[in-house]
């Protein structure tokens, strides 16, 4: 009795001991149900069946999991939701079982033949979780398994199976397959900490039957860099001395790494905008006997299989290192290497503090990973682009409107405090028209920046210094503030606005430099869409993280202490009135936005904290330079007397 889908009819527990209601059940049976559909069903339903003395009898559960990989191999590509979801069954039997090394071999064996089903098969399947179970118990029975007891034993398995390649060593034992590998170490035996995959021949590599498959065993002194150019890399890891060394002193006594050829296993069940799409095989690494945690980071290396969306004169786009969590791919806990991206090898070089199963990733932009429904998403990314726009809008108005009152008012322009402002007012029109012209781009001229790779570097690289600049003038002002509301300090007024602004202006000089001559990749053409040109290009990665994001916190933190101490000055003042408490609430709305804070919206905004943040930030932090107007022009007296006699 099948669902619509051809999935086994569930119902749901509602916990307390509940059960959801049946209510109206219509079976969709299949008059052409295939004999392999049969066959499974056969083989999970005796294996419910309670048969005395089953599990002492000899070979049982490898026949089982043999005659269902029979099956499976016989449907080829013609597997159906429901046979998976068969599948899952029948290992989540065999897999409670004591574990054996013939077992293990047949399993893989099943799985390599399993992993070529087709993707949409496999989602419907993990609609009842069974993808998710089949890697799990995998995983489980592979590291419960110890193969070898000293470093000179060796087991009775064949040594060679119709689909796997068995091949047994002192201390190392390897099952590999088409699809699935795995690799036993023992580095106490032979030194071994590591292996390398390879798609392709090469020195001290390793050869088996299957197709375009070589390996070679890495010592704890390997070379990252070395490793890392060597041709044909596909996924590599080792322990270092130091690392190995300290899990052994608690307990740690052999390696344990697989090697999944394809994410077939690895079914996300969010909508589709808000998946990370796998670019590599996906490597897993256990040590059993101790904690998944590790005392010291654990090197791995992975190679972006898709190559052909990496090409000279297009970016690469933000890929980085990730790890399954049995629900989705996440980063926490790992690192991803871009420094070691910039040339043509296309291999990821990646750190992590705990072990699991890896993968190299690239997600979907940060318009795509912020909605479900496409609807609402195409909604507020109208309304956030009007919202930013209309701020732009404003600030340049505003900025303008400075402009002019410099222009026409002599004795105005020539106040220390209106040099200051105009600085900063250059800093924010410089930036605002920057970002209008980006909107211009995007709506109207559609530059491709994704294939004009300088003008990518150079709009990035001006968009980061432009950002910074603003940024140096924040922080000058805030210590100007500091000094006038809580030291009380006059500072020395000779040539202050010249020497201020030579800080101000070289400043970001160094971060954007060092970006350009360090890591000039990180300039990354964004797509908001895919298919779409990228009309658009910014710092990415750790480009973005320590040239920007950095600085920029730096600053908001220093100005955000500034604010705090104003604050509680101005509260200290005697024999207060409600007359000055207008003031106060206008003068920290002027400081709130010319310190910058306004950006702490912007970082929650870039963490995806949630909706309300991106919102937040493009309302306050456009408007800065209408913000300005309205205290210097509008409320300023000089200022608006000037205007008022003209």
């Amino acid at each position: 009795c099948l669902d619509e889908n051809g999935l086994p009819l569930v119902r749901r527990c509602l916990a307390h001991n509940k059960w959801e209601e049946l209510g109206n059940i219509t079976c969709h049976f299949d008059a052409t149900i295939s004999e392999w559909s049969e066959s499974l069903n056969e083989i999970q339903l005796s294996l419910d069946e309670d048969v005395p003395f089953r599990d002492s009898m000899s070979n049982f559960y490898k026949d089982v999991v043999q005659n269902t990989s029979k099956i499976v191999g016989n449907a080829e590509n013609k597997i159906r939701p429901v046979d998976v979801v068969y599948v899952n069954k029948i290992i989540n039997v065999v897999a409670k079982k004591t574990k054996t090394e013939d077992v293990s071999s047949e399993i893989i064996g099943l799985y390599d033949q399993l992993m070529d089903t087709d993707d949409s098969v496999l989602e419907l399947s993990a609609r009842l979780n069974a993808t998710n179970n089949l890697l799990y118990n995998f995983e489980d029975y592979i590291d419960k398994l110890e193969p070898l007891k000293n470093c000179k034993s060796h087991n009775a398995m064949a040594k060679l199976t119709d689909l796997v390649d068995v091949k047994d060593a002192n201390g190392l034992q390897i099952l590999i397959s088409n699809k699935l590998s795995v690799f036993y170490l023992y580095p106490e035996c032979n030194q071994y900490t590591g292996i390398a995959i390879y798609d392709r021949a090469g020195p001290n590599r390793q050869n088996c039957r299957h197709h375009h498959f070589w390996y070679r065993l890495l010592y704890a002194s390997e070379s990252v860099g070395a490793l890392k150019t060597e041709s044909g890399l596909v996924a590599a890891t080792f322990l270092t001395d130091q690392l190995w060394q300290s899990l052994k002193s608690v307990g740690a006594s052999f390696l344990i790494f697989k090697i999944y050829a394809n994410n077939a296993l690895f079914v996300e069940t969010q909508p589709l905008q808000d998946r990370s799409n796998l670019q590599s095989h996906v490597l897993s690494i256990s040590i059993p006997k101790v904690s998944n945690k590790l005392p010291l980071p654990l090197v791995f290396l992975l190679r972006n299989q898709r190559q052909e969306q990496v090409h000279e004169g297009r970016m690469l786009l933000d890929y980085y290192c990730g790890y399954w969590n049995y629900e989705t791919w996440q980063s926490n806990g790992v690192t991803t290497n871009r420094d070691a991206t910039n040339d043509d090898s296309n291999v990821f070089v990646c750190h992590t503090s705990h072990v699991t199963q890896f993968g190299l990733l690239i997600g979907g932009s940060f318009r795509q990973q912020r909605f479900s429904d496409p609807e609402a998403k195409q909604h507020h990314e109208f309304m956030l682009d009007m919202v930013t726009a209309v701020g732009c809008g404003l600030s340049l108005f505003g900025l303008m409107f400075i402009w002019l009152t410099a222009a026409l008012f002599e004795r105005w322009r020539s106040l220390q405090a209106t040099k200051l402002l105009l600085h900063l007012s250059l800093a924010m029109t410089l930036l605002f028209g920057m970002m209008l012209l980006i909107y211009i781009n995007e709506w109207v001229w559609r530059f491709p920046f994704d294939v004009h790779r300088v003008g990518c570097i150079a709009l990035g690289a001006m968009l980061q210094y432009l950002v910074l600049l603003l940024f140096s003038w924040m922080l000058l002002i805030g210590y100007l503030q500091y000094r006038r509301h809580v030291t009380v300090f006059v500072v020395s007024t000779q040539h202050l606005v010249l020497r201020l602004s030579v800080i101000a202006w070289f400043l970001p000089l160094p971060p954007t430099l060092l970006l350009l001559i360090l890591d000039r990749h990180s300039y990354a053409a964004v797509h908001y869409e895919p298919g779409d040109i990228a009309t658009v290009c910014y710092p990415s990665g750790s480009g973005l993280v320590y040239s920007i994001l950095l600085p920029i916190g730096l600053v908001i933190i220093i100005n955000g202490y500034v604010l705090g101490r104003i604050i509680y000055s101005t509260s200290q003042i005697q024999n207060r009135s409600w007359q000055l408490i207008w003031p106060q609430m206008r003068l920290f709305i002027l400081l709130f936005s010319q310190f910058g804070l306004t950006w702490i919206f912007g970082i929650g905004s870039y963490l995806q904290l949630g909706l309300v943040f991106s919102y937040l930030f493009c309302i306050t932090g456009t408007i800065q330079g209408f913000i300005l107007f309205v205290y210097f022009i509008l409320l300023d007296t000089k200022a608006r007397t000037a205007w008022l006699e003209l």
